[in-house]
């Protein structure tokens, strides 16, 4: 499933939108739309009073999100959005979410999310399809997992020069009440655009990564990346919830290039998502493992 954003210019955005006042673990069906950070976050429903009466990032824990700090146009991004809910648990299990927005300077939508195999949900767009979308979040399947990684998609077509996530979380005590026993979390992270080698001035890309084959897979499959300069490469496998679940290689590596091997031995059947971190940002790939 992609979800698309209407291109505009040069920001990312994302969001733990505020449960409704009925749902107040982390809103379980997903998140309302208009709650990514720019507009709202979810102190606007997670309070006994006013907003300003439950104050974002006063709780013990955290959002972070990990994404490359460049991009190219057209190019598919890994993000990785994390919480770190440490609000009491006063029910049975805490409880956590978070919606994304992509946004320009103006705070415009732009891009597209790719979530193919990934547990979310598009809203916002006033369309009939996914791809309509303007934000999207976590769903009743996943508002018990920590961590959700996706993909962004950056416009091929006038792709804006600065992208920022904007991340509102919300770290659910989950006892049904959305009020202070929520804690909210905020942050923010930029990527900058770089250019490509059919563009004015433009300067090659130092890592480019295949696809990777056979693709789905049952037993070994394979993936090579390409330096046009010696550089210090990290690879890692991460399952379908955002989990790294094996380190690849991390050190320097001479220019040209490389073949892994992605071994099925010790992992499940499902989807999983290949990263290759360079010198000027990273390259994901998706890789599903067949029964």
């Amino acid at each position: 499933m992609k979800v698309s954003l209407i291109l505009l210019g040069g920001v990312v955005a994302i969001a733990l939108v505020a449960a409704l006042p009925f749902l107040a673990m982390s809103n379980s069906g997903g998140a309302p739309t208009g709650f990514s950070g720019p507009e709202q976050i979810c102190n606007a429903c997670h309070t006994s009073g006013l907003p300003e009466d439950n104050p974002p990032n006063t709780g013990t824990g955290s959002v972070t999100v990990t994404a490359p700090d460049t991009f190219e146009a057209g190019e598919s991004v890994s993000i990785t959005v994390e919480v770190d809910n440490t609000t009491p648990p006063v029910g049975p299990n805490p409880r956590q979410g978070f919606m994304i927005s992509a946004r320009n300077d103006t705070l415009e939508h732009v891009g597209e999310f790719d979530l193919e195999g990934s547990p979310l949900v598009g809203f916002g767009g006033g369309g009939n399809t996914p791809t309509d979308s303007l934000y999207v979040t976590h769903t009743a399947s996943s508002n018990e997992m920590m961590s959700w990684v996706f993909s962004w998609i950056a416009p091929t077509v006038d792709p804006p020069e600065t992208v920022t996530f904007y991340v509102a979380a919300n770290g659910s005590n989950a006892d049904g009440m959305p009020d202070e026993g929520d804690k909210i979390y905020t942050t923010t992270h930029s990527m900058t655009r770089i250019t490509v080698a059919n563009e004015p001035d433009a300067t090659p890309s130092v890592l480019s990564l295949d696809a990777v084959a056979p693709n789905p897979f049952r037993h070994d499959a394979e993936v090579s990346y390409t330096l046009d300069r010696p550089a210090t490469v990290r690879v890692v496998l991460r399952d379908g919830r955002g989990r790294t679940v094996r380190e690849l290689e991390n050190g320097p590596k001479e220019a040209g290039n490389h073949r892994l091997r992605i071994s099925a031995d010790g992992l499940s059947p499902g989807v999983y998502f290949l990263t290759v971190y360079g010198p000027d940002g990273a390259r994901t790939r998706p890789l599903t493992l067949s029964n």
